[in-house]
């Protein structure tokens, strides 16, 4: 089967969390699928580790479409150059693994998309305006042009279930995956003295009530607090929170701003704990990047998470900065409860390998390719 995939994210300048799951798949894909044809549509090529990979192999085509719009992922996807390679490569899949793609492809071209979660209409409050109206006005005309449906967990195809009124029997449900070999464990003399949070910076990450959680234990503890993660949208709260906190804790609050590749990997490695009480998640792969990395991780209790994570993390109320602190100084304070969890988390994240994935996104192929009567190889 010839299959169609959106690629922009092997031309952006930065790689977000859905980026991260897309070139990782497309890359695991490369190295176990010798059935299908893949097209991956890009403006360009930023990242030369992830192309080379991915064009290793001979059934993954390059196509370069480049146009006014490039630099808006969005608009891009509908230029009419785009749809005329597409149409010229006969495809009869594509793969929209970051929610959108060329909305107006003939019916003869069978649509596949991803929906990670469905916070926009779980918490509206949290999303900016330009997403808010894309959203409500735009993304029902996404939905109803797919004919498959992926998502990450079951409790992200529950919401697409409620919320999009989308028919429960289109949606394969398959767990994110990652690299293991990429995130591994510090040696114990490896690790440093902070506590890390990986995210955009946006109201859904919560990361007002980690630093008020901080702040309220900052004089107990030596540990700085490092975040990590792409400015996103309403912010202003967080913003003047720091603006109000005394110089000697502001100081040990350290933006880094957005990191990728081997210094997010050692960033995850050396932190003496990771922290992320989102208020909601459709699958949260930097929560797993972390176990994968040997750092106990304290989140919250919400959305996806305990599906995902079960007990291999510790939990705090996400609304309350009081819980989060205790259950900070609690792992901090206790280097065996530390440790502990360290192992469990270490232990779950065997079980997220991106080969897994992978191999399931091919089968859900291949079932597709057999409706259509394509031929599929024995494997």
């Amino acid at each position: 089967m010839k299959i169609g995939v959106d690629a922009y994210y092997l031309y952006a300048r930065h790689i977000d969390g859905l980026g991260n799951y897309l070139l990782r798949l497309l890359k695991e894909l490369s190295r176990i699928d010798e059935e299908n044809e893949y097209y991956l549509y890009t403006p360009g090529i930023t990242h030369a580790a992830y192309s080379e990979r991915i064009f290793s192999n001979s059934r993954f085509h390059l196509r370069q479409i480049t146009g006014l719009f490039r630099g808006k992922r969005r608009l891009w996807l509908q230029s009419p150059s785009l749809k005329k390679q597409i149409l010229n490569d006969q495809i009869d899949l594509f793969f929209a693994g970051a929610e959108y793609f060329p909305l107006f492809l003939p019916r003869s071209i069978q649509v596949a998309t991803t929906i990670h979660d469905v916070a926009f209409r779980a918490m509206p409050e949290a999303i900016s305006l330009t997403n808010t109206i894309f959203y409500h006005f735009l993304f029902p005309f996404f939905v109803g042009r797919s004919d498959h449906f992926f998502t990450v967990s079951n409790h992200s195809k529950k919401e697409m279930m409620e919320y999009l009124h989308i028919d429960g029997q289109t949606i394969t449900v398959i767990y994110n995956g990652i690299d293991l070999s990429t995130f591994s464990p510090a040696r114990p003399d490896d690790k440093k003295d902070y506590i890390l949070f990986v995210g955009t910076l946006q109201p859904r990450k919560n990361l007002v009530s980690l630093v008020r959680a901080f702040s309220h234990i900052a004089g107990r503890i030596g540990s700085d607090l490092v975040i990590v993660g792409g400015s996103g949208w309403k912010n202003s709260p967080l913003g003047a929170l720091i603006e109000s906190l005394d110089e000697s804790i502001k100081k040990r609050i350290i933006f880094k701003g957005y990191v990728a590749g081997d210094e997010l990997a050692r960033l995850y490695r050396e932190a003496t704990l990771f922290a992320l009480p989102s208020l909601h998640e459709g699958f949260c792969l930097p929560i797993l990047e972390a176990m994968a990395s040997g750092t106990a991780v304290l989140t919250a209790r919400s959305s996806a998470i305990p599906e995902v994570f079960g007990e291999a993390v510790t939990y705090a109320d996400p609304h309350s900065p009081k819980d989060i602190a205790t259950k900070l100084y609690g792992l901090i304070a206790d280097d065996n409860k530390r440790a502990r969890f360290q192992e469990l988390g270490l232990a779950l994240s065997k079980k997220y390998d991106i080969a897994i994935q992978a191999a399931e996104y091919r089968a859900s192929f291949n079932r597709i390719a057999a409706t259509l009567g394509k031929r599929v190889e024995s494997q």
